[in-house]
């Protein structure tokens, strides 16, 4: 009995690759202490496969790749599993300083003892035939191989799908590999807390998708902050000139943050081909835009024209036209919209809940005085209005009562 049980037990370690159980294998591995992360890597001299073990704290996605740019280059990146005990790994490749996109032709097998343990990745893996890949391969004979690695922003990654979404990289840097020092007997490598046959390539370099925050900031301060302040202009001091200038002030924020939402779009997969609604929405505001501008334009000519016919200040006042109305509502219109596209924006972004809560609260405070403003504007041209019926009914009167002129 205990004949058989051993018999089966080198059977089993057998089909196992070294490092698993026994010595560690040949390998090149990276370590940062800042990040207690560990990829080591294991070329086995009469395969073409690669085994790898992969470690980082499990905070969001993590990723190494070879190359000295993403365009090209396969990426391994991994994150939680959707229940949090496990992790992906999704092999793939970039066209550029873009979302690389997953290479379902990449075969990477995990092997036990991956999961996350005292919250932090453990992956052993093996790539199978994955020494050349479309675009890029490993030079399994230069000692300075050059590779690359990230780390994800603070908001985590869930998911089982090996092609879930991901936010720009926070931290990146570079490092060379020793290739040659890496061949051996195959297997996975195992844990270590030191470089040996690596070397980092510059620093720890700080990124993020600042593009994205700057076109949010844009777009929430022209509609919540500098659009209510226009209106507020033109409600109470009645200063055409100073709107004029205040409307191109409001369209270069408008404009700058619609080019760069054009430019955050191209770097993710989920929004570079601009069918979602915010995207949409955004297109249409401004369209609106630019349409309000130009309708703002031919009103400032038809009232300049409007004054210089004016022959005295008694017939100087000019009642408001289709068009002064039309622009009026447009301008509301573009408001509604552009206070919702913030929101569709937050939600398309993935934001985090506590964002769209202080968005929805601060949209609520700024909103309600500007109902009040418009209000009080509401009353006080009433209240003229009325004055001004009541005096022509007055005169209207006045004038009946006077005998008729004799021709």
């Amino acid at each position: 009995m205990m004949f058989s049980y051993l018999l089966s037990f080198l059977a089993i370690t057998s089909i196992l690759p070294l490092g698993v159980f026994g010595d560690s294998p040949a390998a090149s591995t990276l370590y940062l202490s800042q990040t207690e992360t560990q990829f080591s890597l294991n070329l086995p001299s009469n395969s073409t496969d690669v085994y790898f073990y992969f470690t980082s704290p499990a905070y969001s996605w993590v990723a190494v790749g070879p190359g000295t740019k993403m365009a090209g280059s396969l990426m391994f990146i991994m994150y939680s599993s959707a229940n949090g005990l496990n992790v992906t790994i999704s092999p793939r490749i970039a066209t550029g300083n873009t979302e690389p996109t997953f290479a379902k032709e990449i075969q990477i097998e995990t092997l036990p003892g991956t999961g996350i343990t005292n919250q932090s990745f453990v992956l052993n893996a093996v790539c199978r035939n994955c020494r050349s890949w479309n675009g890029g391969s490993l030079d399994v004979t230069s000692t300075t191989q050059p590779w690359m690695y990230a780390f994800g922003p603070t908001n985590d990654v869930v998911s089982d799908s090996p092609s879930a979404p991901l936010r720009r990289h926070r931290d990146y840097g570079h490092f060379q590999m020793d290739m040659v020092h890496a061949t051996g007997e195959g297997g996975v490598p195992g844990p270590s807390t030191t470089m040996n046959g690596t070397a980092l390539v510059g620093s720890l370099v700080m990124d993020g998708d600042k593009a994205s925050i700057i076109h949010a900031i844009l777009f929430s301060f022209a509609i919540l902050i500098m659009f209510p302040f226009n209106v507020i202009l033109v409600g109470f001091f009645k200063t055409t000139k100073l709107h004029v200038w205040f409307s191109g002030l409001i369209m270069i924020f408008v404009i700058t943050g619609f080019a760069l939402g054009i430019y955050v779009s191209g770097e993710y997969n989920r929004s570079k081909h601009f069918n979602s609604a915010h995207q949409i929405f955004g297109f249409i505001i401004m369209a609106i835009f630019i349409g309000i501008a130009a309708m703002g334009g031919f009103q400032a000519r038809q009232h300049k024209a409007a004054a210089a016919a004016f022959q005295s200040p008694s017939n100087g006042r000019r009642e408001p036209t289709k068009l002064d109305s039309a622009h009026k509502w447009i301008g509301r219109l573009v408001w509604v919209l552009g206070i919702v596209n913030g929101g569709l924006g937050l939600q398309f972004s993935d934001s985090p809940m506590r964002t769209r809560i202080i968005y929805a609260l601060v949209t609520v405070a700024l909103a309600l005085p500007l109902v009040i403003v418009y209000s009080c504007i509401w009353r006080k041209r009433k209240v003229k209005q009325d004055m001004n019926e009541d005096r022509d009914v007055v005169l209207e009167a006045y004038y009946a009562t006077q005998p008729k002129p004799q021709y």
